[in-house]
Formats: structure tokens, sequence, C-alpha cells
């Protein structure tokens, strides 16, 4: 292959390169020159809005201050009760100095009939006239609240005043008097510190009253009280009447534009504009950018001087380094590693050649390091997973979850139809899998256990694979627990019918015979029927209270008074109540000798966990034994153990003792009664009550239940801390 001719590419580069420096000097020049017209443009607009704002406000608060210093004084008069011209004359000379400072103009004190009655610079035939026609003083006597007046030419001053006037209220709320400032606009500082904000800038500043077309005064206080000029005298004017608050004015004058801002005070009707030429602030640009046009050129020169010298260094070894390339990529030369010691874009892409022999190597290592990973996760997932040919449907993989839950080694599962492992008298299995396959779906399957069996499991499927070698994978959740607890539940349904169901028919048919009058001669039998009735409507009662136990623990609202309470008095009380229920049944209730001991409880609750475990004692010995009590106490318990001597608890059931609706055998349980809450409701109490509760059984030789209650010692009646966790094992946990 014959070398390349780089000389060419090095002229067609340096060529490139300088053209583009050139046109990015010029584009700069000019870019820059209308982005520095546009920033300083945008910068004093944005500058002299601020002020104007500012200037507002100033003008705002100086005749805020003046007004609250009005009502000041109005309520110092309002103290004397009426005014007159001794109590204006008072008031005047004790704040001589600050009326000065807020009104050199003076104050008048009016009635109510607005005639002058005081002031405080004497102004010839100024008392005694009656200002009650002026607007502004009507309004502020008519409506007892202050008032500013538009610009006017006071009627004894004779030059253009302002006029700030203050109500006098009595204690009723009438109007009894005025205060009014006066504010000589081409005297007086109400718009000096407005001026001072335009000092650093070549601008002007107006005041109008827009209401009246006048002009309030500004930089120019001889402008005050003059007409606004029209429209086609003022293109000012003209541009604020339009609607306009910002905007460029051509000026005649300089040549250039002049910028307008303008604001309104609130609730005079004032306009405040501020006028600021800008041809002064753009023609300080010029030397900027003059500046900037001679170093973009300097800068073009050096640039390419430095691009001849760059290239024709760079050049030479990139062409060594490429005809190696070519040699070796037409298997001239073996590969190998370029050596070039350089760090710049040739040493760059020498070394990205030199990196080409190890890519390979390292995305074979990268690849395998994935498949090792995602065989873990296959491996170590707690779901059962089976990967199915998407056409025959056959097994070609499962995870060793799934050997656990069906039983089949993983060898055995290869190449297995799946449909040989669905149970009987299901769906066909594509229509599963098209269920499982759906978004968001699933479906339930019955699969096969090895050595007998079924498993019910929760299945999810989803198409996995290159687009020319696809599978299915499923994942299978068993679901035999829930499927169990749902059919707890279907028990509890059953049990609970059946309990209502006999209680109630005993009630029906007792009642129905005393109503029918058949027993009015049969007193004996008709209170046999009642009382078997009144039992009954307690075995009702019992069930209901359960349900409602169970809610209310189950919601966590049930309520408990924890206090000291006497266990031998309870365990007393106790017998006393199942006494009935233990003679029936021809057992002994055995309890401990009086221990003195003091347990903190709910009175109430710890009788019902007394009474739950003691019938169901009771209930489950045979005729003539006995159920015996016993009591311990520990350093910070008292442990109490209720022993029977019946068939004890099945192995297969111990697990599930505390749980609710749980009964070992339903026949047997609805033979004997009971709805299988009781155990549930009693350690869900024994815990509230900082307890804990456990058993041991043994299958024909009976059942041992524990609780174990904190201790109230005679020193320290607090709550001890929590008792261990209580056991629902099969065996003894103490």
């Amino acid at each position: 292959m014959k070398q390349p001719r780089y000389s060419r590419l090095a002229i067609k580069i340096l060529l490139l390169i300088l053209g583009a420096s050139l046109l990015e000097v010029v584009l700069s020049g000019w870019v820059t020159q209308q982005a520095l017209r546009s920033d300083m443009q945008d910068l004093l607009i944005e500058q002299q809005a601020r002020i104007n704002r500012n200037a507002v406000e100033l003008i705002d608060r100086e005749l805020d201050i003046r007004q609250q210093f009005l009502a000041t004084l109005a309520g110092q008069l309002a103290l004397s009760g009426r005014v007159s011209y001794p109590a204006a004359a008072r008031l005047i000379a004790s704040q001589r100095d600050n009326i000065n400072g807020y009104f050199p103009g003076g104050i008048l004190v009016l009635n109510d009939q607005g005639v002058a009655i005081g002031e405080s610079t004497h102004v010839e035939g100024r008392l005694g006239t009656r200002y009650a026609d002026r607007p502004h003083i009507q309004q502020a006597l008519r409506s007892g609240q202050p008032s500013i007046s538009k610009p006017i030419m006071g009627r004894t001053l004779r030059t253009p005043i302002i006029s700030i006037s203050a109500p006098v209220k009595n204690a009723g709320g009438e109007v009894i008097g005025l205060i009014a400032g006066v504010i000589e606009l081409e005297r007086e500082n109400l718009f000096d510190m407005a001026v001072n904000l335009t000092l650093g800038v070549p601008s002007r500043l107006f005041v109008l009253d827009t209401t009246h077309q006048i002009y309030v005064t500004a930089t120019d206080p001889k402008l005050a009280m003059q007409p606004l000029p029209d429209d086609a005298d003022s293109p000012l004017l003209a541009a604020l009447r339009s609607g306009q608050k910002r905007g460029l004015l051509h000026n005649s004058e300089t040549g250039g534009d002049d910028l307008f801002i303008a604001d309104d005070v609130p609730h005079l009707g004032w306009r405040v504009v501020s006028l600021t030429p800008l041809k002064q602030i753009t023609d300080k640009l010029e030397p900027i950018l003059t500046q900037k046009l001679v170093i973009g050129l300097v800068f073009f020169l050096l640039l390419a001087l430095a691009l001849v010298l760059l290239l024709r260094r760079a050049m030479h070894p990139l062409s060594a380094a490429a005809q190696q390339i070519t040699q070796m990529m037409e298997g001239e030369r073996p590969i190998q590693p370029i050596q070039i010691n350089r760090t710049d874009e040739v040493g760059y892409l020498v070394h990205a050649f030199n990196q080409l022999s190890q890519r390979q190597q390292q995305q074979a290592l990268e690849l395998q390091r994935e498949r090792d990973l995602l065989r873990s996760q296959f491996d170590q997932s707690s779901d059962a997973i089976v990967l199915l040919d998407v056409h025959s449907l056959q097994i070609l993989e499962a995870n060793p979850q799934c050997s656990r839950l069906l039983g089949y080694s993983v060898d055995r599962l290869r190449g297995r139809p799946f449909a040989e492992l669905l149970a009987a008298e299901q769906a066909a299995l594509p229509d599963l899998l098209s269920q499982a396959m759906a978004e968001a779906g699933h479906c339930n399957m019955a699969l096969l256990r090895q050595f007998g069996g079924s498993v019910h499991c929760e299945v999810t499927a989803a198409s996995v694979g290159l687009p020319d070698q696809r599978q299915l994978m499923l994942n299978l959740r068993d679901i035999s627990e829930r499927m169990r607890s749902e059919q707890l539940k279907n028990d509890f349904v059953s049990t609970v019918s059946h309990e209502l169901r006999t209680p109630l028919t005993s009630i029906y048919g007792a009642l129905r015979l005393a109503n029918s009058g058949v027993l009015h001669d049969q007193p004996e039998q008709a209170r046999s029927l009642l009382q078997a009735a009144e039992e009954n409507s307690q075995r009702l009662t019992a069930l209901i209270n359960d349900l409602l136990d169970i809610d209310k623990l189950e919601a966590g609202k049930l309520e408990l008074s924890l206090q000291p309470i006497d266990l031998d008095q309870h365990l007393q009380d106790a017998r006393r109540m199942l006494a009935s229920t233990a003679d029936e049944a021809e057992v002994h209730l055995q309890l401990p000798a009086p221990g003195g001991q003091r347990i903190m409880a709910d009175p109430q609750r710890f009788q019902q966990v007394l009474a739950n475990l003691l019938s169901n004692a009771i209930k489950f010995s045979p005729p003539g034994a006995r159920v015996e009590i016993e009591t311990q106490a520990c350093e910070q318990q008292v442990r109490l153990t209720i022993t029977d001597h019946g068939d004890g608890i099945p192995l297969a059931f111990q697990p599930n003792v505390f749980q609710r609706f749980a009964q070992a055998d339903a026949t047997a349980t609805r033979q004997r009664g009971g709805t299988g809450l009781g155990l549930a409701i009693t350690r869900s109490l024994v815990r509230a009550m900082h307890g804990a509760i456990g058993f041991s059984s043994t299958p024909g030789q009976g059942s041992r239940f524990w609780v174990s209650l904190p201790r109230v010692l005679p020193a320290n009646t607090q709550d001890p801390r929590p008792a261990a966790p209580d056991s629902n094992g099969s065996k003894a946990h103490e």
C-alpha cells in the first residue's frame, strides 16, 4: 500500500484552522460588540428601573412620615376634647421644632367647619379663613380619614403647595377638627432624596400628577403645577399616555436614544418618570471594541505560527504509526505494541491501538463474569425457577430451590416435559402459561412432588433469551401456607356457624314452647327450658365478646388498665367462676398455697386469661382428672403454670396453637364448643400486659401452659422490664 501524502493533509488542516480562526475573530468582534451594547443597555435599564422604584418608595415614605406626624398631632389635640385656639397654640408651641422639620411651610389647625384657628407659621390673612371649600379638606372632614391634596396654588402663600390633612376625633369617633400640613413644592425637600438617587448618571426625574395632568415637580422645581404638554409636543408624554412604562425615545439633540422608566406612587395618582440618555453610556464601548479587535488579530498571527510548527512536529510520527498499523492490518507484520514516546493525540491513538489486542480477552472475561453472576442469582433465588423450551415446553434448566420444592434432583428435571409435573384436573399447560405471561398476570398451579403429594405454586412467566433462541422462564412461588391460612378462615366460618346455630336453635325452641302456653301447668320444665336459653345466650355473648376482642387486638384499640393485683385472690375468683363447669366435667381444680404475690396486670383481662386457660384445661381433661395450678416467683416475673392430664396436643398442630381460628380437630372441638380464638386472644392480652406465654405438651400425657407477668416488688411498684418472648412451639420453652 502506498504511503499517504500527509503533507497535503497538513496544509488542509492548517488552512482550515487559520480560516476558522480568522472567521472567529471577525464574528467574535461583531458578536461582542452587539452583546456588550445589549448587555450595557439591559444593565442600564435594570439599574434605572431599580433607581426609579427606590425614588417612588422614598417619595411615598416621605409623604407617609409627614402624614403619620400629623396623625400624632391630631391625637394629642384630641386629648383636650375640643379644637380651640388655646389648645392649638399649646400644641404648636410644644412641637414647633418637629413641625419646622417636617413642614417648613407650616401647619394649620382647622375646626369642624374648616375654619383656620391656629398656625405654626404666621401668614397674613390665614387665621379665620375658611378652607372647607377645598376638596381635600371636605374629604377629610367628611370621611374622617387622612388625605393628600393634588398640587394646588396656596391661597395665602401664593406658591404651589401640597396639603396633607389629618382629622381630629373625639372619644366617640366624631370629627371635631383637622390639622393640615403645607409642603411648598418650589422650596421644600420632599423630592430631594429621590433626586439624589440619579446623581451618578445623567438622568432627570419628573413627578407627574396624571389625574390632573400637571407637574408635581422633581429635578426642576420651576415646573411645579405647570400643565403637562400635549402628545404632539412631548414624545415622552405620548408614550406614557399610551400605557408604556419603559422604553426608548430618540433624542434629536444628542442623536441617540433616551431611556425612560415610569412607576406609579400608590393611592395618589402620581407617576415618577426618570429620563436617561444612552449615548453617553454606549460611546464608552468604542475603545473597548477596538482594543479587542487588535488583540484578536495578534492572537490570529501567533496561532498561525504555532500551527505550522505543531503540524510539522505531529505529522511525522503519525505517518510512521499509520504505516505500521496498515502493515499489521494487511498481515505484513505481526500485531504488536507500537513504541512511541508521545503524550498528545498521536500518542493516544497509538495507545488505543495497543489496547486492541487486549480488548477481545477482556470482553471474554466480562462475559464470563456476567454468566457467573446470572448463574449465582439463578441458583440462589428464594423462588423456584425453571427454563422451558418455547416450542416443546420441556425443562431446559432448574435451580436448586426448584429441586427442594418438588423433591426431584436438577438432573432428573432436565429434559422432562413440564406438563408431567401438573396435578390432575387443571387447565391445559399452554392456557396456564398464557395467563402467567399476561402483563402483571400470574396463574396458580398444583405441581406433583417426587415422593407423593402436591404443592400449590403461584407462577409468573417471561420470555427470555436471544431472538433466535427464545426460552420461557417460570418463577414458582410456594403458596401452600397462604392457601392453608385461607382454609383456616373457611373452617372458622364453619365453626362460628355451628356455634351460632346450636345455641340459637335451643333458645328458639325454649322460647317457642314458653310462648305457646304448653308449659303453663309445668313450671319446672318451663324453668329448665328458660335456664337452657339463658345458658345458650351466655354462649352467644362469649362468642361475640371473643370476636370483638380479636378485632380490637388486631386494630390495636384495646385499652388496658395496668395496676398491682393480688394473684392469690384472682386465682380464687377464677376457681369460683369455673366451679360449675369443673363440676359438670368432674374435674378438680387444685390451687397453689397462698404466696402473697402481686403482679402488674389489668384485673378484668387477667381474669379473661385465667378463664380461657382453665376452661381449656377442664374441657380437655377426662372425668375424675385434676387440673393443677402452680405459681413461681422469679426476680422480676411471676410464672403461673396450668397443667392438665388430658390427651395432649397433636404434634402436627402444636406450631398453630396460638394462631387465630386454629383448631386441632374441628369436629371434636365443635362437640366441646369453641371458635379457635381463645388462645390467640390470651396470647395477645398477655403480651399487651408486658408478659409472655408458652406451653409444652406430649400427646397422650396432657398439656402444660404457662404465663409469665411482671412482678410487683415491695419497694418498687413501677412496671418491670418486659418478659422474655413467649413461645408456641411443640416443646417446653421457658
